[in-house]
């Protein structure tokens, strides 16, 4: 109560900081909400080891290039090419496993396909598409790390995928579909008119695209219109994954050095060799995450520089116009502790209540506006619900956790700016308090 009587007493001097800390406390919620959401996302397991996991990329040469044969340039020609190209990459002995992706079909790669789905009952489900080539061993679960939803092991796709036109679902895919993640056997379509079966081959787990994302709902299928002219190399990816315990920069070494050069076939050449996590920083690049993230961690540095600077500049004419009352404290024998601790209080009162009216506000710009978003890649669809299994897809557990994290900062900030100044005045000694006064 002596407290609040203290700070009420002292209400004209304590407006200014008052005001400033229902301001700060607002716009950092705003800053805070964004950063919020897109570590989160990026919290939210891959799904599979990406570990070891590389990209190779062809380029081709087309009329433009001098060094392009038209006689290298039949779909058949390609394709022995090709093949040619694939042999040399997945009998390098560091190899584990490969495949060849489809469109584009990897973690953090720019593009990204979708299809619907149906079951028996014509339920509908939007998906993510992975396509792969079953070429030579091709295996897209077993090369991506993705894990079986039931065994915890890696996913095994059956021999005869492709040819019995099998298809393998994520989690959040087969519940969407059949309510259960215990799918395999069932039967899907691309259709609601039955055309195209499917057979469920397994059920992987929620497997991230975009790293600042989350997971969407994901079907890995056999591309059937393999090398069909016209042909662009940027359309199949070579992706593979090294065995435990290789050394990853003696390898690229060596790639680069003695199987690069065994990558010029025809019309194809070697372009570059990146890592999932080269895809993952250009694509956080690309797509804003990075730089939203900086200006994120700006705007908040800069509110809280402001919120410093106010308490330090704030408590420190408090202090000195208070060395009285400090000295009969220091004479009543309080501590030079006790006295900070009381100077604390006080910031800690008037945080808490200017941050108590800012969620008033707060509050009513959520409900009209809603939650900050992850920054999404592609434009994919407005009909997904984002899964409640996470935190920030729920409004109570969201607001929560922006509001403890926005005080938590707020408080620090301020009872550090608040200690530095009131720390210095509770040295004084009793007696020099009360002489100067």
């Amino acid at each position: 109560m002596i407290l609040l009587h203290q700070i009420w007493n002292q209400r004209r001097q304590n407006l200014w900081i008052f005001i400033e800390l229902l301001i700060a406390g607002f716009f950092l919620w705003m800053v805070i909400d964004p950063i919020y959401v897109l570590t989160a996302n990026r919290l939210i397991p891959q799904g599979g080891d990406t570990r070891g996991m590389y990209v190779l990329n062809l380029g081709q040469y087309d009329k433009s290039f001098g060094e392009y044969d038209p006689t290298q340039d039949s779909a058949q020609v390609m394709r022995r090419h090709y093949q040619d190209i694939v042999r040399a990459v997945r009998t390098c002995p560091e190899v584990e496993a490969f495949t060849v992706s489809a469109y584009s079909s990897f973690p953090n790669s720019m593009s990204w396909s979708g299809m619907e789905l149906f079951n028996e009952d014509s339920v509908r489900v939007h998906v993510q598409q992975y396509r792969f080539i079953p070429l030579d061993g091709s295996d897209l679960p077993k090369t991506y790390g993705m894990v079986d939803v039931r065994t915890g092991q890696p996913v095994t796709l059956p021999a005869d995928f492709a040819q019995r036109r099998m298809i393998a679902l994520s989690e959040r895919a087969a519940r969407d579909l059949f309510g259960t993640t215990d799918a395999v056997g069932l039967t899907v379509y691309e259709s609601s008119d039955r055309e195209n079966p499917h057979e469920v081959a397994a059920v992987f787990c929620d497997y991230k695209h975009y790293t600042s994302e989350q997971p969407y709902p994901m079907a890995v299928l056999s591309e059937e219109n393999f090398m069909m002219a016209p042909f662009t190399a940027n359309i199949y990816h070579i992706v593979f994954r090294l065995k435990d315990g290789v050394d990853a920069d003696a390898f690229e070494t060596r790639f680069r050095a003695e199987v690069a050069p065994q990558l010029s076939r025809g019309n194809f050449y070697f372009d570059s060799l990146k890592t999932f996590g080269d895809y993952s920083r250009q694509n956080a690049l690309s797509s804003g995450v990075t730089n939203k993230l900086r200006l994120q961690y700006a705007l908040g540095g800069f509110a809280l520089l402001c919120i410093f600077l106010g308490m330090v500049g704030t408590f420190y004419i408090r202090a000195n116009a208070r060395r009285e009352e400090v000295g009969i404290l220091r004479a009543m024998g309080v501590s030079r502790a006790g006295i900070v601790r009381r100077f604390l209080a006080e910031s800690w009162i008037l945080v808490t209540v200017a941050y108590a009216l800012a969620l008033l506000v707060v509050g009513n710009y959520v409900y009209a506006a809603g939650f900050a978003e992850g920054i999404n890649a592609v434009n994919i669809t407005k009909e997904l619900v984002p899964d409640p299994a996470y935190p920030q897809n729920r409004p109570w557990p969201h607001f929560l956790s922006v509001t403890v994290l926005t005080y938590a900062v707020l408080l620090l900030t301020a009872l550090v700016g608040t200690w530095i100044p009131v720390r210095r005045a509770a040295r004084i000694l009793p007696v020099d308090a009360l002489r100067e006064e």
